[in-house]
């Protein structure tokens, strides 16, 4: 009989309500129906028993699989850190070899390598940064867009101040 696992309990609850009736409607003479029923219990009871364990299997078999994959994927972190920081190095070495020679355009064959002029919020103490200027989290910490955005407008920001820095652009 292949039942599914959670077919099982009304298979039982059927064989036992099967058994009742026929208990019931016994006569002194009769055989006895828990006897035949045994059988079909204990056959019922081994199957129910071998997929149990074979889920179980399937269940070890995946948390191994899981478990393998979870390694993994820590060794391709860790690679793609390492990548990334070698990406980094890499652009700031370009990037200060073209502002060493002033180059501000390369056009290859293939791609364009340009020094562009970012802007970003520089917090150059922390502890001067107005409330209004923080966002709340467990510890505070200054709003770097909040900040631009109040000194592209024209505001002061004590402790800030907005400086352009030279990127390197790959397309």
């Amino acid at each position: 009989m292949a039942l599914k696992l959670y077919e099982y309990p009304e298979a039982y609850r059927e064989l036992w309500n099967r058994i009742e009736a026929e208990v019931d409607g016994l006569s002194d003479t009769d055989e006895n129906p828990v006897a035949a029923g045994r059988e079909e219990f204990d056959n019922l009871e081994g199957d129910y028993t071998e997929k149990v364990e074979n889920i179980a299997k399937l269940i070890r078999s995946l948390t191994a699989t899981q478990d393998a994959l979870d390694t993994e994927a820590a060794r391709l972190k860790a690679r793609a850190t390492s990548i990334k920081r070698k990406v980094e190095w890499l652009k700031g070495y370009v990037l200060d070899s073209m502002v060493d020679l002033g180059h501000t355009k390369i056009d290859g064959d293939v791609l364009i390598v340009a020094v562009s002029q970012n802007e970003r919020v520089e917090i150059v103490d922390e502890s001067q940064i107005p409330e209004t200027y923080c966002v709340r989290t467990e510890t505070m910490r200054p709003d770097k867009a909040l900040i631009r955005d109040a000194i592209k407008t024209g505001r002061d920001v004590e402790g800030a101040e907005l400086v352009t820095r030279p990127s390197l652009r790959i397309r």
